[in-house]
């Protein structure tokens, strides 16, 4: 069954008559969805929701696909319910998809429940409110070790996301996400499988970090909008899985 059928159909109707309302995609998270990369450097036109629009273009000519950057920096679940309203819901869309959990694990463990709350709002709010699809996704993988691509003003955070790292937070979100979609049949996407995959690869993760802290490169977002691609229009589920065919070396 094609968990997406509302998306495709929309576009179809968009790509078949112009007078139609254009298809609009809202992208919800932090700096990474707002398309953050190292220091100072902001890719509005490389980050992973842009290059599934091109790629939805392509496979829809003629068609229109708005797609609202509603991604704001440091911000985590529970602080973008101030927002939904203005940033999500007022758009009447078609696709949402929500990405969090970078900020939130700084709340540690006592943070998990709170999180989870929050997607379960933000969840309802969408399925009450729009007709839209849904996609929730994991984070992706943060720093385990200090590197040279961490800039100087930055320097005075690596401690805390070691100790992060060293104490297995951000997996604790990620589980989260993951058993919060498994248990109410939400569509996940899992770019944090993608990271893992990358280690056991033999990888080092963080030349693929963009400030060596938590912003993926443009390649990797390149990698993600592909595996969103594959998603909506595969029967096949990537669920808790890393998608196969990409080079991440």
């Amino acid at each position: 069954m094609n968990r997406f059928q509302r998306l495709h159909e929309r576009l179809r109707e968009k790509a078949a008559d112009a007078r139609e309302r254009a298809v609009v995609y809202v992208a919800m998270g932090d700096s990474v969805t707002q398309g953050c990369m190292q220091d100072g450097v902001v890719e509005y036109e490389r980050v992973y929701h842009q290059v599934l629009k091109r790629a939805i273009e392509r496979r829809y000519p003629g068609t229109v696909l708005n797609v609202v950057n509603s991604g704001v920096g440091g911000d985590t679940a529970e602080q973008s319910r101030s927002r939904w309203e203005r940033d999500v819901l007022m758009y009447k869309p078609d696709l949402v998809t929500i990405c969090f959990g970078h900020n939130d694990a700084h709340g540690r463990m006592a943070g998990v429940a709170p999180f989870v709350r929050a997607l379960a709002d933000s969840v309802g709010r969408v399925c009450a409110e729009t007709e839209a699809d849904l996609l929730l996704m994991t984070p992706c993988m943060m720093m385990k070790q200090d590197n040279d691509r961490v800039a100087e003003a930055h320097k005075p955070l690596v401690a805390d996301f070691i100790k992060l790292a060293k104490d297995g937070i951000l997996p604790l979100y990620v589980d989260a996400v993951r058993q919060f979609a498994a248990e109410r049949d939400i569509p996940l996407l899992d770019p944090y499988a993608m990271w893992e995959q990358m280690e056991r690869d033999g990888i080092d993760i963080h030349a693929r970090l963009s400030n060596g802290i938590n912003h993926p490169d443009p390649e990797f977002h390149a990698a993600w909008g592909k595996a969103m691609e594959d998603y909506m229009f595969s029967s096949v589920r990537l669920e808790k899985k890393p998608p196969r065919g990409y080079d991440f070396k």
